[in-house]
């Protein structure tokens, strides 16, 4: 284990840093030297929004090992203020990937790691804390699509231009509001909400998956987190059906559908990465071809 800095030297070795790939926020986030020579992690926030989630991270963190949860690097520093952090860093010299490609080893150990999470039980402020929600019924995408002719008209044509004309011709809005109205969200299991190939490393020579970017994680749904995961893996390449049918839930499904397809036609904000209405798109469409093909 890498030996625990002070913020000080992690500061004053910030001048090395080399960023890394992913994520979407505006955080800066990269490798760094330490006079030593061991390589850490370090996350910094860079406006409002990335600072307090910095804060939210650095909190999660703390509680999940403090409930003794091993699926999370280490953490190794804070800012005074906790707009910035430091972890153990997670590379492939260690053996560890962050590749988009998945195997049925993979994707197990990484459902172990959130059947993990899930059974965590928050109590006391702990639970308060948790209990803030960064998905939640309001994000209902079908309701604000069916409602609005603008993102309608937005949304039929980014379907025709990735070729999905079916869809832009024969999908009842209403329909799918109505019965996207009817799924509640059950906020009353740890979740993380983004676990994808960015934020799970993948370790094949122990086994083992490590989880990072923890800025959604709540008291949430767990039909949400573990099909939200899903979608990612089938959309890398890794084909679900038959063998991981029994862990989509069609009504999750079809509700993250709307999710990202109302996400994809809301205006990027400034300074935001190009590609993420259309990674948001295709993994709406995703969805909605695994609900469709789940069997009955």
């Amino acid at each position: 284990m890498t030996r625990t800095p002070t913020w000080t030297v992690v500061a004053h070795s910030l001048d090395t840093l080399k960023q890394v790939a992913g994520g979407y926020s505006q955080a800066h986030r990269g490798l760094v030297v330490l006079p030593d020579g061991n390589v850490i992690f370090v996350k910094l926030g860079t406006e409002e929004a990335t600072r307090k989630w910095a804060k939210k991270e650095i909190a999660v963190y703390r509680f999940l090992r403090s409930q003794g949860y091993t699926f999370v690097p280490d953490l190794l520093a804070t800012k005074h203020d906790e707009t910035a952090f430091a972890l153990e860093a997670i590379t492939e010299t260690g053996g560890w990937s962050w590749a988009a490609s998945w195997t049925s080893e993979r994707l197990e150990a990484t459902l172990i790691a959130m059947d993990a999470l899930a059974a965590i039980e928050p109590v006391g402020a702990d639970r308060v804390y948790l209990s803030q929600t960064a998905i939640d019924d309001g994000d209902d995408g079908w309701r604000p699509l069916a409602g609005s002719q603008e993102l309608r008209e937005a949304l039929l044509g980014r379907l025709r231009a990735v070729g999905r004309p079916e869809l832009a011709d024969q999908t009842d809005f209403q329909a799918m509001a109505d019965r996207s109205h009817q799924f509640a969200l059950s906020n009353d299991v740890l979740v993380h909400n983004d676990v994808r190939s960015d934020n799970c490393a993948w370790n094949p020579t122990t086994g083992r998956v490590m989880l990072v970017d923890w800025n959604w994680a709540q008291l949430g749904d767990r039909r949400i987190d573990v099909s939200s995961l899903l979608v990612s893996v089938q959309r890398a390449g890794l084909e679900l059906i038959p063998d991981y049918a029994d862990r989509l839930d069609k009504d999750a499904l079809h509700w993250l559908a709307g999710f990202w397809l109302r996400a994809a036609v809301t205006p990027m904000w400034k300074g935001g990465p190009a590609s993420l209405r259309d990674s948001q798109l295709h993994s709406g469409l995703i969805a909605l071809d695994l609900e469709r093909r789940i069997p009955t």
